[in-house]
């Protein structure tokens, strides 16, 4: 049954209302992320400084979402000075004793646990990020963290009901450390307990203890930053953690997280009906999106009406298309030459648009050739087809700040089946991410694990300029679904008009066709995902066109979207929260 609801003064498909601002905004994924930002802002900090502390807050907050600060991030930063667009990479890299043929000839395969574990990147990321562009220091934005984490915060609903389920119990309680911090007293803790994590507020306070002592000497902000740092991936925090992974079967040596390193690097971007979007380079698969709207921008979307069937399918059409090359080419680029010129040229996507069938579904499509300019090759690997179900364990989160500057940050942060392999390192309090299993054992493919190797990874954020001005935030939970989703809220607002709340709330689709990210990367072909608000005729008429649709629940692509608006003319900002999870956004 379908559920809607009547259009009123927040819009069709909106029952929250916009969330305006003039000095700054700050969104997260729950009440205590957003206002960790919010906070840095009003004593004077920039986006970077506020976004930086709200995803410390939310490496404490938010392990159910599945980040903590064991995990990895895509960052994105707008100089507004400048009009510049910044990138960090934080993805973690494998081990220097990780290879294939140890893979292949000991497991078969990537295993669960703690042989699919990458070094965390995201406390690496951020610090690079807040060192180059923020004004403020570790210990002020860790500050919201370091509280969170020595005294607790109130145990939220969504925080309860996952620790709760006995898979998650079952999980936890195979890892003495990981059931002393998950499960006090033996259980999930119940909603408005106050849930406190002493040894990772321990693991913080050792960071901000050695960027005081570094301040105290006289030494620089940035070299203070990097004391702090170095406390987790050179000094005895990265000792213990490496013990603790070693003790569990893990291949790491303490050099492994003592080179680990997170450059900044140029974005890639493309433009769609006049807009600049950028987003971070071939370690995520951000390019996916921009390569789907090089080819949608010969579609007029806007007169196929808001997800009719027609609209809905020129989209998903696309994507495969964008994800079919995503496949073949991307990868993480230290190792990989990928052809990102060619990739998101005007030409190559026209060629990729000459074979989208406009009425019929296919079940995949090969990948195109963007050095040679041509549509298609023919010696693409298959993918590993299913009947299971396939869906995403993923759920990362997401949070953005804008300032009164103009200055914007988008930030995707997740740790990879963290809480669901449940591994804590020790005394240390860091829950380890699993993302090392989005790598192949195929030595062709472009993901194909290497020592020191970052796996090509689902979170991927995005800034969005208009005429080289500040325009939007843009990113989401969601693994593989990310790019399709941020597709929908993009295209929500530029090709049919929403205001920012009714992009983020209106019905959403998501398709399978593709390898998914995560070891085995099962395909599900023309498998269509519809919230249950999408008519019943659009559901009937994509049907008809090939897809297996399958209707979930009205708020069932359980994303989570903060995005933030900027009109720089009048200084005004206005944001939307995802009514699909517990996200907030704040406005001053």
């Amino acid at each position: 049954m379908n559920q809607t609801y009547p259009e009123g003064s927040h819009g069709t498909f909106s029952h929250r209302p916009i969330v305006w601002g003039t000095h700054g905004m700050v969104g997260g994924g729950t009440q205590l992320t957003a206002q960790s930002g919010m906070r840095i802002l009003g004593q004077g900090g920039n986006a970077v400084d506020a976004a930086v502390a709200s995803a410390l807050s939310a490496g404490v907050l938010e392990p159910t979402a599945h980040y903590t600060l064991g995990g990895e991030v895509a960052m994105l930063f707008y100089d507004a000075a400048k009009g510049k667009v910044h990138s960090v990479v934080g993805q973690g890299w494998a081990p220097q004793g990780a290879t294939i043929d140890l893979y292949r000839n000991r497991w078969g395969e990537i295993p669960p646990g703690v042989l699919s574990t990458t070094v965390p990147g995201v406390l690496s990321a951020l610090l690079t990020m807040l060192s180059e562009f923020g004004t403020m220091g570790f210990s002020q934005v860790a500050r919201d963290a370091y509280a969170l984490a020595a005294d607790g915060f109130p145990a939220y609903q969504l925080f309860c009901r996952t620790l709760a389920t006995p898979e998650r119990v079952a999980n936890l309680k195979k890892y003495p450390a990981s059931a002393r911090v998950f499960l006090p007293d033996g259980k999930a803790p119940e909603p408005g307990t106050r849930f406190k994590q002493p040894d990772l507020a321990r693991t913080l306070s050792l960071m901000i203890r050695a960027e005081e002592n570094a301040l105290q000497k006289g030494k620089s902000r940035a070299t203070a930053i990097s004391e702090a740092r170095d406390v987790f991936y050179k000094g005895d925090v990265a000792r213990r953690m490496v013990d603790a992974l070693q003790a569990l079967g893990g291949l790491y040596t303490f050099e492994d997280f003592a080179e680990y390193e997170s450059p900044l690097e140029d974005p890639i971007s493309t433009t769609y009906r006049g807009y600049e979007i950028y987003t971070n380079r071939t370690w995520t698969q951000g390019i996916a999106l921009l390569e789907a709207l090089n080819i949608l921008e010969a579609c007029d979307l806007a007169a196929l009406g808001h997800n009719s069937p027609r609209a809905i399918h020129l989209q998903v059409e696309a994507l495969k298309l964008a994800l079919a090359d995503r496949e073949r080419y991307a990868g993480d680029p230290a190792f990989v030459d990928v052809p990102v010129e060619g990739l998101l040229s005007p030409q190559y996507a026209g060629l990729r648009h000459s074979i989208l069938d406009p009425e019929k579904a296919q079940a995949t499509y090969p990948p195109g050739d963007p050095c040679r300019m041509r549509a298609t090759v023919e010696d693409q690997p298959a993918g590993h087809v299913t009947s299971e179900t396939v869906g995403d364990p993923d759920g990362t989160t997401h949070l953005s700040a804008v300032d009164a500057q103009g200055n914007m940050v988008s930030v995707t942060p997740s740790t990879f089946s963290g809480l669901s392999q449940g591994m804590v390192l020790g005394d240390t309090g860091i829950l380890i991410n699993c993302r090392g299993c989005y790598f192949w054992l195929d030595p062709q493919n472009p993901n194909a694990l290497a020592p020191r190797k970052r796996p090509r990874t689902t979170p991927c954020t995005f800034i969005v300029l208009k005429n080289g001005r500040p325009f939007m935030t843009l990113g989401t939970p969601g693994g593989d679904s990310q790019t399709q989703s941020s597709l929908q809220v993009f295209s929500n607002i530029v090709d049919f008009g929403l205001n920012v709340q009714e992009a983020v709330a209106a019905p959403r689709f998501c398709s399978y066709s593709f390898p998914q990210s995560p070891w085995p990367h099962r395909i599900a072909p023309n498998r269509l995902v519809l919230e249950g608000r999408i008519s019943s005729e659009a559901a009937n008429g994509l049907r008809d066109r090939g897809h297996d649709v399958e209707v979930t629940g009205p708020w069932g692509i359980t994303n989570g979207f903060v995005p933030i608006l900027v009109d720089m003319d009048s200084g005004v900002y206005q944001g939307g929260a995802d009514p699909r999870r517990e996200s907030v956004m704040l406005g001053w």
